[in-house]
């Protein structure tokens, strides 16, 4: 087994059977790291560990199982220096909820692995108070998206392309949700459409617990992808039910009225930013009409490495170390 002082990659398999052959605070000395960063390693690497109290049955013990294959994203190994993620963050793992629809084995082969949590939770959930973006009930383990019933399917898409281009063996970028013990702090994200006579201040009634981040050359980048929305003329209808007004009060059963709305225009924002508080930085793509947004994957993956450069300065003048 390598020590720290070799400095090369030591593979998923040696760290399995590291992690089998002795106890973790025993394999954290063996590589110079606490029992505690060592299992972090472990479950980044998604390395299945004995559970409590196995070193301290006799002899002998049950057999290790074995290694699976690791996730999309998830590296093959981990070397001592590495500015990542293996000592600072794991991968949250949903726990099953009831059976699997067709729907869950549609995402388990389309949508990244970050993403599917996402899914479930918003194809469960309610709009907000403000009637059109959802709102989930839990807001733990989900990635940073916000958007409209009608936008959700094209959101998850758009999503989960994005984070398979970065992660791709030719770009090579991780994602994550950020763990606590990193402190990214998530900037407010405004979902109104960037131009003329636009309205500020507007916000979707939910935010993740932590930010979704991708490291890009060690560089952690804040990210977030929400449905746009525009100022609308709606008349209220009753029930609760605002429609697009057409100018014909006579149409509706009284009481009625017009007021001006935020409404999801079916476009889709992404906003980069820093996660770190005291380092302001940001950086947007919007969708155009008529034009697929998953087309503009490779001009964004360019995108946020110019804006990795552009950020790694202003933390090198802040005094911070990004890896």
């Amino acid at each position: 087994m390598a020590s720290r002082r070799d400095g090369r990659v030591i593979s998923r398999e040696e760290l399995h059977e590291l992690a089998w052959s002795v106890s973790a605070k025993r394999a954290g000395l063996l590589l110079g790291v606490s029992g505690k960063i060592f299992a972090r390693i472990c479950s980044a690497l998604e390395i299945p560990r004995p559970p409590l109290g196995h070193w301290g049955k006799r002899e002998p013990r049950p057999p290790p199982p074995a290694l699976p294959p690791p996730s999309a994203g998830v590296k093959d190994g981990w070397k001592p220096g590495d500015p990542t993620e293996h000592g600072n963050h794991s991968r949250w793992v949903p726990q099953p909820q009831g059976p699997l629809t067709f729907a869950d084995f549609q995402d388990s082969r389309r949508l990244h692995e970050l993403v599917k949590p996402a899914a479930k939770a918003l194809r469960r959930a309610e709009p907000g108070p403000d009637g059109y973006y959802l709102k989930p009930g839990i807001r733990r383990g989900l990635v940073d998206m916000a958007c409209s019933k009608d936008g959700l399917e094209k959101c998850l898409r758009f999503t989960s392309d994005l984070f398979k281009r970065l992660e791709s063996p030719e770009n090579g970028h991780w994602v994550a949700i950020a763990p606590a013990t990193r402190g990214f702090v998530r900037t407010r994200i405004d979902t109104a459409e960037v131009g003329a006579g636009r309205r500020k201040g507007v916000f979707p009634p939910w935010s993740p617990l932590r930010p979704t981040f991708v490291s890009v050359f060690g560089v952690p980048i804040g990210l977030a992808v929400v449905e746009t929305s525009r100022p609308t003329r709606m008349r209220y209808v009753g029930g609760g039910r605002y429609v697009a007004d057409s100018g014909r009060a006579e149409d509706h059963v009284p009481p009625t009225w017009v007021e001006t709305r935020n409404v999801p225009t079916g476009l889709l924002k992404l906003v980069a930013y820093s996660p770190y508080y005291d380092v302001p930085w940001q950086r947007q793509w919007m969708e155009t009409p008529g034009k697929l947004f998953s087309l503009s994957l490779d001009a964004i993956v360019r995108g946020l490495v110019a804006g990795a450069h552009e950020l790694f300065l202003e933390l090198e003048k802040a005094g911070i170390r990004s890896g």
